[in-house]
């Protein structure tokens, strides 16, 4: 985590932005959590912008703190259902994109902010786009083929970083992917993109386009990267643990590879409990998979935050749906508002106390200065 903490102590200082991606399921997904950590840590260090978004709503609830999006009815969401999973895996930075092959369709956006990255695939085929800004035409047919299919991104810069509204236009037969749009201000301070999915297993991103993916991490250059899956695969009756870590150590491993510069942190899984003969009871295997990310994340070099353990380990979930102030859903699966904000607190606790240990080390090496005698 030396890397991140570096990263804050000069944000702190107004030489950097630094930026996060927080890979998960539904737990990120909502942004409830990771909304909770946005504001604390750009409380302190500074907001830099809504960060990384997906146009649109692609799934039913999708939304982003000030940021409002609207799409035309041509476009189709992949890389939420198996069959657009795997026709290609080129998804980009969220795992999740929007496509259309037909002219006239159109996404806008509207956030508070400077610059306006949109991440995009280049492809054989690919279509051209018009891009404006607060209804000006800004780029007029930029062309999305190439020999290759490609990560690449279209920039638009805005004079005053205020409210804007970004409009993408295709103008031609042919296919077109849009994968997000990175939001951000021209000043300091820190980026924390949520970029989960419902229902997500941690074999999901094995299965992406790591070309493609490499592609935008490599713009996105994050400097922190956190891994939050296992809520749903815990519950999969051909869930075999030995080739669960052995799977998980090569999809950070890729991450690494793909972002050599970021820290990696792996995220457990809140405790997750079924019903058997009228009793809440802690899925059997979930200490068991909890112990195989950890094994991973030391084996890949990642940090390891056991949100399992923090909870109370097995019955936690029960507890924390029955007790007076609820903290988790009837499901026993999800945490209400007050839970996630709850984990919120204390991974910032314990990333402050990472990030204030590294500030002190440092501090301490300093050489001391005086007057010389």
């Amino acid at each position: 985590m030396l890397g991140f903490y570096e990263s804050l102590a000069r944000a702190s200082q107004g030489e950097w932005v630094t930026r996060i991606v927080h890979y998960g399921d539904s737990h990120v997904a909502a942004d409830i959590l990771t909304g909770a950590l946005r504001r604390q840590l750009q409380f302190c260090f500074g907001e830099a912008g809504a960060g990384f978004v997906m146009p649109g709503r692609p799934w039913q609830g999708y939304s982003r703190a000030g940021v409002t999006s609207q799409t035309s009815a041509g476009w189709q969401t992949d890389g939420l259902t198996q069959a657009s999973l795997s026709a290609d895996g080129r998804l980009g930075l969220a795992g999740v994109s929007l496509s259309t092959k037909a002219p006239g369709e159109w996404i806008s956006v509207t956030a508070a902010g400077s610059y306006f990255d949109i991440y995009v695939l280049k492809q054989p085929g690919g279509g051209s786009v018009d891009v404006l800004l607060d209804g000006v035409e800004h780029q007029r047919n930029v062309s999305l083929a190439s020999r290759a299919s490609e990560s690449a991104c279209i920039e638009v810069v805005a004079q005053i970083g205020s409210v804007h509204t970004i409009e993408i236009r295709t103008t031609s037969l042919g296919l077109a992917r849009i994968f997000g749009i990175a939001i951000e201000f021209n000043n300091t301070g820190v980026i924390y993109d949520a970029l989960g999915i419902n229902g997500a297993r941690a074999s999901r991103p094995l299965r992406w386009d790591w070309k493609v993916l490499a592609g935008s991490l490599e713009r996105r250059d994050p400097d922190l990267i956190v891994i939050a899956y296992g809520s749903n695969e815990v519950s999969d009756s051909d869930l075999d643990v030995e080739e669960y870590r052995a799977s998980f150590a090569t999809l950070l491993k890729k991450f690494h590879e793909a972002a050599p510069r970021a820290s990696i942190l792996v995220v457990g899984p809140p405790d997750r409990a079924v019903r058997i003969a009228n009793r809440w009871k802690t899925i059997a295997r979930m200490p068991a998979l909890v112990e195989a990310q950890r094994q991973a994340a030391f084996e890949a070099g990642a940090a390891f935050y056991d949100l399992f353990k923090a909870m109370g380990g097995p019955g936690s979930i029960q507890r924390w749906a029955t007790q007076p102030e609820r903290l988790a859903q009837p499901d026993r699966v999800h945490l209400k508002t007050a839970g996630y904000r709850l984990v919120a607190d204390w991974l910032y606790a314990e990333l402050m106390s990472g990030y204030l240990q590294t500030v002190s080390e440092a501090r301490s090496r300093m050489p001391r200065q005086g007057n010389v005698q």
